[in-house]
């Protein structure tokens, strides 16, 4: 990659006239090259010169190379620092690594080692884009191939679905507006062609023509195997997390753990109530129903609407014939105190060999994000929303939570219940004040939307929901919207757009993570 402008380059040695071949070298490829045989006249040069690195000898007279990249550090603190030696100790080498040198090269060197050095640290940003845009390019034509094959195989959605958050990501980390622009109108027209599936395909899906585990079939599909094996198991739901959002923080993960990604698709609706109470059930919404006709009876309150998980996760395990021979313990994680004292005595959970813990910050926050001015600044985007996740994961109980299972060799599976989107456009529905107040989906009688803006259901009992009053009809957001009630339209017009929601249709709400963790050790 050819600079515009010279990147200027100090080398110093006290035996700088043996490396004339080196600089010429150097300067060949475009570099301007200054030279110092000392420390002190180093210094002198990085006071006065704007340098774009620096290439230190680490034995010298007077002071020594780590006495120069102490200094260098206090005056440029940002400006790269190679350091140069004959020394191949450990020590030295962890010593420089510790005062925050840019790199290491061990005597005898030759040029092409330092101009990838230096290519690498001043310009690995550039060429990491470049080389990402030639690879994006490269594959777009076949993505939109495998996008426009119109297969109903959920499997074939969930890897188009990794495959678009992985370049999603990509982007996060080395920005390319340009590139980034293309890529969401790819994931547009993907979220649209897995719509047009869903409309299509999800009543058979439901009732088992699926090639993937459904909500209601996640348990039987990645928990109960290792349960009869008789392994200890911690099932971790993190409550609303998307696919991406476990793509951007699994390489904290694979640092300490070998994890295998495997995937699992939302039930409709896309919420709370519906998804975790099938998947804690092994159920559908309609079964649930039946069993505890009170539970539905208030649509509107997701908390009293999920009053009966841990019985459902209790009767699921008789149901399967594990409840013998399997001690279960089940958490709800809201407040971080509680995740606090969960990992400092998670030691008193040895002895029990199925724990599960629901964990609500991601829910909390996508919540919490419309109702506060601060938060949508601190989160505009979905890469914000990606990066403040990973943040909060990296520095949570969560974290202490996984490596204290896996010191107690527990196989830990990590999956979320439903995801969210971003949403922008409002579409009207005509419903009586029974309805459910509800952003991406509605649950209600009467209930009138255009059929471009939602999936109108007027049978539950075809997507096996509960009917809680007579004619019960369900409406499931499409694409981007939410749903305005004629009253208070300009309220809700300003309220919701560009938050997240969940309830409705999309790649994000329903294609999850379902990551099975086995300790190293």
């Amino acid at each position: 990659m050819k600079n515009l402008k010279k990147q200027k380059i100090l080398w110093v040695d006290d035996e700088i006239h043996l490396l004339r071949p080196h600089i010429l070298f150097l300067e060949n490829k475009g570099y301007e090259v200054l030279t110092a045989t000392n420390g002190v006249d180093a210094l002198e040069l990085i006071r006065k010169e704007y340098l774009h690195a620096v290439l230190l000898d680490e034995m010298m007279d007077g002071l020594d190379g780590l006495a120069v990249l102490e200094k260098i550090k206090n005056l440029r603190p940002t400006l790269p620092v190679i350091m140069i030696t004959k020394n191949e100790e450990e020590s030295l080498m962890e010593d420089a690594i510790g005062r925050k040198i840019s790199d290491y090269l061990t005597k005898p060197i030759n040029p092409s080692q330092i101009l990838l050095v230096l290519k690498k640290n001043l310009d690995g940003l550039d060429i990491t884009r470049e080389i990402q845009a030639q690879q994006y390019m490269s594959t777009f034509a076949e993505m939109n191939d495998r996008i426009n094959e119109n297969k109903s195989s959920l499997r074939h959605w969930a890897r188009i679905h990794t495959d678009l958050c992985r370049w999603e990501i990509e982007f996060d980390e080395n920005p390319r507006e340009d590139l980034k622009n293309i890529l969401n109108n790819q994931i547009s027209e993907a979220n649209y062609r897995f719509e047009k599936q869903v409309i299509d395909n999800y009543e058979s899906w439901i009732n088992g023509d699926a090639d993937l585990p459904l909500s209601h079939q996640m348990m039987d599909s990645y928990v109960l195997p290792y349960l009869k094996e008789k392994q200890k198991v911690l099932l971790l739901v993190i409550d609303c997390m998307r696919l991406d959002q476990w793509l951007m923080l699994s390489p904290i993960i694979y640092q300490r753990f070998d994890a295998e990604l495997h995937h699992q698709v939302s039930i409709l609706p896309t919420a709370t109530p519906y998804s975790r109470n099938a998947l804690f059930a092994g159920d559908h919404p309609e079964s649930i129903h039946k069993k505890f006709p009170d539970l539905y009876s208030d649509p509107d309150s997701e908390e009293s609407m999920n009053r009966y998980e841990r019985d459902l996760l209790e009767d699921y395990l008789l149901k399967r014939g594990v409840s013998g021979s399997v001690s279960h313990k089940f958490l709800k994680i809201i407040q971080p105190q509680q995740g606090d004292q969960i990992a400092t005595h998670f030691s008193d959970y040895s002895g029990t060999r199925f724990l599960t813990f629901v964990v609500n910050f991601v829910d909390i926050l996508a919540h919490r994000r419309s109702e506060s001015d601060i938060l949508q600044e601190i989160v505009p985007n979905e890469t914000s929303y990606r990066r403040i996740v990973r943040n909060w994961f990296e520095n949570s109980y969560l974290l202490t939570i996984l490596e204290k299972a896996a010191e107690q060799n527990y196989t830990v599976v990590v999956t979320s219940d439903h995801g969210s989107r971003k949403v922008s456009r409002g579409s009207l529905v005509k419903a009586d004040k029974e309805t459910t107040t509800s952003v991406r989906y509605k649950v209600g009688r009467n209930l009138k939307v255009s059929d471009k803006h939602a999936l109108y259901l007027r049978d539950p009992e075809r997507f096996h929901l509960p009917s809680p009053q007579v004619f019960t009809n369900y409406i499931f957001a499409r694409s981007d919207y939410f749903f305005l009630y004629p009253n208070n339209i300009r309220k809700f017009e300003k309220i919701y757009p560009d938050t997240f929601q969940h309830g409705g249709i999309s790649m994000h709400e329903m294609i999850l993570p379902v990551a099975v963790l086995h300790s190293r050790t």
